[in-house]
């Protein structure tokens, strides 16, 4: 029989009953239970030590990280919706798309946004308006512009729903890309563009 003692009571049991024939002497039992505490001191001990050497690693890396290690943008930010990425500058930063600052409550299934300071951008597929030939559904007074080789148009004032943003509609197969800004002007948007996006 084996000896399978999960506490002092359960071990106490055992030795007594495997022993009950035998006359130990009076401090055996005392004996090995003390090994048995010992024993599960030193393993609590290891567990307490490991934690402490895992804080102590964690801790200095979490501050170098956030207080004066790297940047907080670290190199150029990639905004990714579909087979699109516009690759912005590293003050930017990637932020949930339903509540950013530009943000233009139309509910597009597809929409991601990035950040800096006092500039917003959001890219969005909208379905074209019409299934007419290319360019027929491109809003009133929107100006037709060069951005890298993609067909685009700069939607008038007040395109974005947001009302306050420049927005830069790109012709696509089935459904067209939007990106809008806010804190941008027509150009710089523009210059974002023509510098940043790419399609895979």
């Amino acid at each position: 029989m084996s000896i399978h003692a999960d506490d002092e009571f359960n071990l106490r049991l055992a030795l007594d009953s495997e022993l009950d024939d035998v006359t130990p002497h009076a401090g055996l039992a005392n004996l090995v239970i003390a090994r048995y505490r010992k024993g599960r001191r030193r393993r609590f001990a290891g567990v307490v030590g490991l934690f402490v050497v895992f804080v102590g690693i964690g801790v200095p890396a979490g501050i170098a990280s956030t207080s004066g290690g790297a940047p907080d943008g670290a190199g150029p930010v990639p905004l990714r919706l579909g087979s699109y990425t516009l690759t912005l500058p590293d003050r930017f930063h990637l932020t949930d798309a339903k509540t950013a600052p530009c943000a233009t409550g139309a509910g597009a299934a597809q929409e991601t946004a990035a950040v800096a300071s006092g500039v917003c951008v959001l890219m969005f597929f909208m379905p074209p308006a019409s299934p007419v030939q290319a360019g027929q559904d491109v809003p009133r007074g929107a100006r037709e512009v060069t951005v890298g080789h993609y067909r685009a148009w700069l939607a008038p004032p007040g395109y974005m729903l947001s009302g306050d943003g420049t927005a830069l509609v790109i012709e696509g197969d089935g459904q067209d890309l939007v990106i809008g800004a806010s804190g941008l002007s027509r150009s710089a948007l523009v210059s974002l563009v023509s510098a940043g996006l790419s399609a895979a």
